[in-house]
């Protein structure tokens, strides 16, 4: 125990120090996890696949309220993240202890909240994804158990924010690699061996998440060797803790929301100009894109306890410097995606487009070709908006993805793929567009932003 308290306390102090030093050390666990992680959705459309690509286009409808769910406990973890450790960096362990457990209660709130609601309206969501017929049908069987189980998915996601708001995060590096592995064993066997089909893809998915939680509350409340302590005695309500939290986790949710919203609407848009393979070519594709992007996600979370930390401590000069190399890592980054996926794009392509989805392959191919230089806008544009998560404006990060997925990348798809008639090549090369003039202007902000904070 008193190994674990100690390394603990060097996590803090990591927080606290050499803000290169803390983007990298806390960035690589945090890569490996999330990247696992995408791994292992990959694979549960691996594995769909050999269903059928009616199955697969299915898993494309359900996946961006999958990624909503996920996105609400992350957003969470979000808040938890920059109010905690915004005390941590002012030393005040009694706040700290205290926001901890208002963000336990709150998360408890939202996971109950997002259960009912997903669970009651899940075929109205789907069809508002654009699911219909057998593709609806399919997606029920595999969102069915997903969305009733909705705690599972919000609650560790949450939860990891807490671990990461006192610089832990190994941890949480370990226990998103065993829900990986853990779901990568049980899809084929639930799938195929028990012939549960699509509801086994998801039940797996839950079963590893379920075991998460359970870790990370035996962690917290049982052993006990967290730096924070959120325990209903160290639970005071304070109004501006609540709200300091909700500034950063709503305009986020909201975020996470309006990114489905635009998801559906740009299902039609593929659906106008082509067919659902079009939706299982998307989806499935993004999840790859996701997937390589997870390295650039993973600087940019960890940037956003860094930025609190600091912000708390009033060293606005290391909030800077963290900001400029984190963008010099994840731009990096991006080339080296690049590279990957213009030389072998045809055998990542393969993963969703065998047997009875060969159909797949060549649109796939297509799609990657286009998307490569997606990793080349990307990472500047998610680190200048997380960095506002770090500061407490969430609201920021909320105008930011307004501009990039409604203003640019929506309105350049129907241009391209629409009015020109380009087709679904248009449609891709239009999402590129916008992502790329979003993503300057989230770049131009907030240099702009850190450079007079770091003047005043």
């Amino acid at each position: 125990m008193g190994d674990s308290i100690k390394q603990e306390t060097q996590g803090v102090n990591l927080l606290r120090g050499n803000p290169k030093k803390a983007v990298l050390k806390l960035s690589l666990p945090l890569m490996l996890s999330m990247m696992v992680i995408s791994l292992y959705n990959i694979i549960d459309s691996f594995w769909v696949a050999g269903l059928g690509a009616d199955q697969l286009a299915a898993v494309g409808f359900v996946i961006p309220l999958e990624f909503l769910i996920i996105s609400i406990g992350t957003s969470l973890g979000a808040g938890i993240t920059s109010v905690v450790s915004k005390y941590i960096g002012e030393k005040n362990d009694k706040l700290a202890d205290n926001s901890a457990a208002h963000g336990v209660i709150l998360s408890l709130i939202f996971s109950v909240i997002v259960t009912v609601i997903f669970s009651v309206f899940a075929k109205e969501l789907l069809m508002l994804m654009g699911a219909r017929g057998a593709s609806l049908s399919y997606a029920l069987d595999y969102s069915h158990i997903y969305f009733i189980a909705s705690i599972f998915v919000v609650m560790p996601n949450a939860l990891y924010g807490l671990l990461r708001s006192e610089g832990d995060t190994k941890r949480t590096m370990y226990v998103m690699v065993l829900c990986a592995i853990v779901n990568m064993v049980l899809d084929p066997i639930f799938i195929y061996t028990f012939n549960m089909k699509m509801f086994g893809a998801a039940l797996s998915t839950i079963l590893s998440l379920a075991i998460v939680l359970a870790i990370i509350i035996y962690w917290i409340y049982i052993k006990k060797d967290t730096y924070l302590n959120p325990t209903l005695t160290n639970f005071d309500y304070e109004s501006f803790i609540m709200k300091d939290m909700l500034k950063v986790a709503v305009p986020s949710i909201c975020e996470m929301i309006f990114i489905t919203c635009i998801t559906a609407i740009m299902h039609f848009i593929i659906l106008a100009v082509s067919t659902t393979d079009s939706v299982a070519v998307f989806e499935n594709g993004w999840r790859m894109v996701t997937l390589a992007t997870e390295p650039m996600m993973a600087i940019s979370t960890a940037l956003i306890s860094i930025v609190a930390a600091n912000y708390g401590a009033g060293n606005f000069k290391n909030m800077k410097v963290a900001y400029d190399y984190s963008m010099k890592i994840a731009t990096l980054l991006g080339v080296v995606a690049l590279i990957i996926f213009l030389v072998f794009a045809p055998q990542i392509s393969y993963i969703f487009s065998y047997g009875a989805s060969s159909r797949l392959l060549e649109p796939t191919i297509e799609f990657f070709h286009i998307f490569a230089w997606f990793f080349i806008v990307f990472p500047g544009g998610i680190i200048s908006t997380y960095v506002f998560q770090g500061l407490g404006k969430g609201t920021h990060s909320l105008v930011f993805t307004v501009i990039r997925e409604a203003i640019c990348a929506t309105v350049f798809a129907v241009l391209f793929g629409i009015v020109l008639n380009w087709g679904i090549n248009g449609v891709w090369f239009g999402i590129l567009v916008g992502y790329t003039i979003g993503g300057l202007v989230a770049i131009v902000y907030a240099n702009n932003y850190l450079g007079k904070m770091v003047k005043a």
